[in-house]
């Protein structure tokens, strides 16, 4: 099933696609560099999967024929594990009084070997367990960031969500912090924020919720490092009432972070301007209000998403199955229920039989796998794209499956970007007092990128997720301010001033190496920082 052209010269060969391309075309020198690096365009030619991409006929057809017979190059996200050398893969760090253990994971060899190849050049993992309370966190940081403290020294923080699910175990905890981690560097990357990469799994029993966040909310706040907003599981509310007690300097946007503005605002608003740029490039190019939208899920980011799409006209089909949530709902919206511009499925897994336009997943990972692909070409579902994150079980080939199969999925690292901005917008409030950008140009980025992707996506047959990987996982490399030498680093200083039992020398080192010194002094505006609490 095949929905669009692609518009670049094409050879079908019996090996793969052997795709020309010009010099003297600025988007194509544009994909080039931003997806395949200045060397694949100065040797001429490049390959991904099955396609061979040529540059002005930099080598021929026959030699374009032997590439395509070899082994094809891996995946930009499939790495090499890096090398253990002489250093412990596991330390612990130190133990609170109710029992939590601070564990800092130095090397994937620390790791079950299932969560192994989920690494992908991170640069710090922390574990944080309390036995008694049977819970365990994961702090996964990709990228460390540093932004200049109140004394123009660099202070190190690592800024990202923290979430609860229902993990089935501890594998799944630590390969979903490390999986989203990298999306959150990647969002970034999008959004163009001061900020880096983490996030923060937890694995426990939900109904101890209170004890176990004020656990591990006291036990990353030693650290200093840990910047988080709620996330899958989690409410601002549960941040308020049980983290932000116990660590003043954690939770966005409250604490000294309070005059940011929330990543749920921003995540929706992100997603509704991609969701119109997705609209325009069906066939016929309609507006977001001449179309159908299938939705998984009415969470925070959802039921806004859905409150955009309302006021445009889009008709929403949707699959929820929280009831007190459709309640709510169709007292917001009673008009739309009754004039059925708004259908709720009664078996959400239906979702992926339901006729529309465009499906956009709002709530549960690993979803596109070839059974649900069977189901959403009988739907008749042209694209999806939504601020649901790794929708892919299998993130190296789920991809090209949907493609070749002629649905387009928009990379949530781009659809679902807004949330980096609006951590780094909190961030950047609190510690300065005011913020250098607008949350309105993030949004507009969003939409932005999303329109670029499709485009290059459609010109250069290539699936958005493949495309958006390559462009974005580069980024984060040619963007690192904080190298993985420079992290460990700051931990090592950390960790021996924790060993020293020095409460003193402890507390000195956290305010001078963590994001705990942005609050000391006044700043570079007088309404700033913790004095504005």
């Amino acid at each position: 099933m095949r929905q669009y052209k692609f518009t670049r010269k094409t050879i079908n060969t019996d090996f793969g696609k052997i795709i020309s391309l010009k010099r003297d075309d600025k988007l194509d020198i544009e994909f080039v560099q931003e997806a395949f690096g200045v060397e694949a365009e100065e040797r001429g030619w490049f390959r991904v999967n099955d396609r061979i991409y040529i540059l002005d006929q930099a080598i021929d057809q026959a030699d374009a024929l032997k590439e395509l017979q070899k082994q094809p190059p891996a995946s930009i996200l499939d790495m090499d594990l890096p090398e253990l050398g002489i250093e412990e893969p596991i330390r612990e760090l130190y133990q609170m009084q109710d029992g939590t253990i601070a564990r800092w994971i130095r090397h994937p060899s620390g790791l079950p070997e299932s969560c192994r190849e989920h690494w992908r050049d991170h640069q710090i993992l922390f574990e944080f367990e309390n036995a008694e309370l049977g819970c365990t966190a994961y702090h996964s940081i990709h990228r460390m960031a540093a932004l200049e403290g109140a004394d123009f020294k660099p202070r190190y923080f690592a800024p990202g969500g923290l979430r609860w699910i229902d993990y089935s175990d501890k594998e799944a905890a630590i390969s979903d912090a490390l999986d989203m981690s990298l999306a959150v560097a990647m969002k970034i990357q999008v959004t163009g924020t001061p900020c880096a990469g983490s996030k923060v799994s937890i694995f426990g029993d939900y109904n101890r919720k209170p004890e176990v966040l004020r656990s591990i909310g006291a036990a990353m706040e030693r650290l200093g490092i840990n910047i988080s907003a709620a996330d899958l599981g989690l409410s601002t509310v549960d941040m308020e009432q049980y983290i932000l007690p116990v660590a003043p300097t954690f939770t966005v946007p409250l604490g000294v972070y309070q005059g940011g503005t929330g990543a749920a605002l921003i995540t929706y608003n992100g997603v509704f301007e991609g969701l119109k740029g997705m609209a325009e490039s069906l066939p016929g190019s309609p507006s977001i209000g001449d179309i159908t939208v299938s939705m998984q899920g009415l969470g925070e980011v959802g039921f806004g998403l859905a409150r955009l799409m309302l006021s445009e006209g889009t008709r929403l089909k949707i699959a929820e199955v929280n009831q007190s949530t459709i309640k709510k709902f169709i007292e917001e919206f009673p008009e739309a229920i009754k004039s059925q511009q708004v259908e709720f499925l009664a078996d959400p897994d239906s979702i992926y039989d339901c006729h529309a336009d465009i499906f956009c997943p709002c709530a549960l990972r690993d979803i596109l796998d070839e059974r649900n692909l069977d189901r959403l070409l009988n739907a008749g579902i042209k694209m999806i794209g939504g601020p649901a994150n790794n929708l892919f079980p299998d993130q190296v080939n789920g991809p090209w499956a949907y493609h070749e199969a002629g649905i387009f999925v928009v990379p949530y690292e781009g659809i679902g970007a807004g949330g980096t901005a609006g951590v780094a917008h909190s961030i950047m409030t609190g510690i300065y007092g005011e913020c250098p950008f607008s949350t309105k140009e993030k949004i507009e980025r969003i939409g932005n990128y999303v329109k670029k992707i499709i485009q290059l996506a459609r010109t250069y047959n290539l699936p958005p997720q493949v495309l958006s990987d390559r462009i974005l996982f580069r980024r984060v490399n040619r963007n690192t301010t904080v190298t993985r030498e420079s992290a460990f680093e700051v931990i090592e200083k950390l960790a021996a001033a924790i060993a020293s039992e020095d409460k003193i020398k402890e507390k000195m080192v956290v305010e001078e190496n963590t994001k705990v010194g942005f609050f000391f002094g006044d700043g570079r505006f007088t309404n700033g920082g913790w004095n504005k609490v």
